[in-house]
């Protein structure tokens, strides 16, 4: 079964042409053909920030309808699961799907469709927007080349400055020159390790904090050592690079205030067979990768020729 994942603005530009009839058929349709149609926890966290709430709860009753009962995993579970593969190359197959509270309400929702998403939207915004104040250091870092990304001056050692840090890495120590593009694409990877992995700064966070109870560490900073000594392969490969990537197409020029959901979503480029969205940033992505087993999967909705039967 082939997994087609829809980013936010493509299920946004989908509702538009679909109605609920059209996206029932379709569901099948595609399910015949041997395609799920999928969302995933950053989709839906992204749909339940809309402000305004009837037409957050129209996209959630459309998305009922033409969408898999079953999430793709959260980042933080693509992340650890990566991890726990040993970052490789290519993971082992495995069945995608996710196990956080989100994805048990979704498939509730999608299975007695007369439900509907119960949260504090207040909270769940004021979450998300702490978060989002973060990518302001992202569009600093893009710009400038550098952050510190703690007050403490020093850490065993160590300046507490990307650039300091990525030199303390195994792999750009043996390495007699690394280009500044590069050098670019893993500080931001860096970054995003320290704020998602490091200071849980993800909104479902218990399968991170299960891998730090067992590795046994605490400390933001400690935790940042482990991956300089341990992790390296994380800044340069798998989910936390593919943001990277997705950030630095996006940040080059103003401050996008949408960069945040853009990178997270970037990570299913990977682990999907097709994505699809209706955000011009992934056609620059799309652009700056060099892999075409990547870039290949990336469409547009406006590039669709959509028929009906």
């Amino acid at each position: 079964m082939e997994i087609w994942y829809f980013e936010t603005s493509a299920v946004n530009e989908f509702m538009k042409r679909f109605s609920l009839e059209t996206a029932m058929a379709t569901k099948q349709l595609q399910l015949n053909k041997g395609r799920e149609w999928r969302l995933s926890p950053v989709a839906l966290w992204e749909i339940l920030m809309t402000s305004d709430e009837n037409r957050r709860d129209k996209i959630v009753y459309f998305c009922q309808h033409l969408f898999n009962r079953e999430l793709l995993p959260s980042p933080a579970e693509l992340i650890i699961a990566f991890i726990e593969q040993g970052m490789p190359e290519v993971e082992k197959y495995r069945k995608l799907l996710s196990k956080t509270a989100i994805a048990n309400i979704w498939r509730d929702l999608v299975d007695d469709k007369n439900k509907c998403f119960i949260i504090d939207y207040n909270e769940l915004r004021s979450r998300v927007k702490l978060v989002q104040d973060h990518t302001k250091d992202i569009h600093q870092i893009v710009k400038n080349g550098d952050l510190i990304i703690s007050s403490e001056k020093s850490f065993l050692g160590l300046d507490l400055s990307l650039s300091s840090l990525i030199e303390e890495l195994p792999f750009i120590k043996t390495r007699q020159f690394v280009v500044q593009e590069e050098r670019l694409a893993y500080k931001v990877s860096l970054y995003y390790i320290t704020l998602i992995l490091c200071a849980e700064g993800e909104l479902e966070n218990e399968i991170i904090q299960k891998f730090w109870q067992k590795v046994g560490l605490n400390s933001t900073l400690d935790r940042i050592l482990y991956v300089l000594q341990e992790l390296p392969a994380l800044v340069y490969r798998g989910p936390f690079y593919m943001m990277s990537c997705m950030t630095i197409a996006q940040t080059k020029g103003k401050y996008a205030r949408g960069v945040w959901f853009d990178s997270l979503h970037s990570i299913y480029i990977t682990y999907a067979d097709q994505i699809f969205t209706s955000d011009r940033h992934f056609l620059k992505l799309r652009e700056s990768i060099d892999e075409p087993m990547l870039w290949m999967k990336i469409h547009h909705v406006d590039e669709l020729e959509i028929t009906y039967h």
